[in-house]
């Protein structure tokens, strides 16, 4: 059972920043069984840089909730499932960095599919999530939005499950990540 994530962040320094917005697709390897997106209220400054990137604007999440109030539902989508994403360690750290606020200790195994992209498709001539996706025909419908990025994620992920027949390169990374 995987979650594949994407989140948006508000571009303040590392380690200070906030999510603004979050989508999760739960897949059971065939299908998508639940789905959670939702715009945050980071209770801080979104950059112009990220506001100009992702469209998401300060008054766009003024009365979105706020991620104490979306915990609870983050983690029981992702319980008892491997975290996926384009780029894991910048969803993973933002998730546990926004659960230590709280006081919570957020632990889940993950998959990255940068890595298993370059070991799948070793011709491609980006990794960039937009570049790669767009080279091998999978569709991407709002770049740089939670939803749209994890959505072409999950594509991306059933692709590589596809082309790795025995499961034998995405477990071997699953261990090593999670080692």
């Amino acid at each position: 059972m995987y979650s594949i994530i994407d989140i948006e962040g508000n571009g303040a320094p590392f380690r200070k920043e906030s999510i603004i917005e979050i989508a999760v697709y739960k897949y059971d390897g065939h299908k998508i069984i639940d789905q959670f997106i939702s715009l945050v209220n980071p209770e801080s400054e979104i950059t112009p840089f990220v506001q100009k990137l992702t469209k998401i604007y300060p008054k766009m999440v003024k009365t979105a909730p706020k991620f104490h109030e979306i915990a609870k539902r983050v983690v029981e989508i992702t319980e008892h499932t491997t975290l996926v994403g384009h780029n894991i360690d910048f969803d993973y750290r933002m998730l546990r960095q926004e659960f230590k606020r709280l006081g919570y200790e957020f632990k889940i195994n993950t998959i990255d599919t940068i890595p298993l992209a370059k070991k799948l498709i070793p011709t491609a001539e980006s990794y960039n999530l937009g570049k790669l996706v767009k080279s091998l025909g999978i569709p991407l419908v709002d770049q740089h939005r939670a939803s749209g990025d994890a959505r072409a994620t999950l594509e991306l992920f059933k692709l590589l499950m596809f082309k790795d027949k025995d499961s034998e390169i995405i477990q071997q990374h699953h261990d090593e990540m999670n080692a």
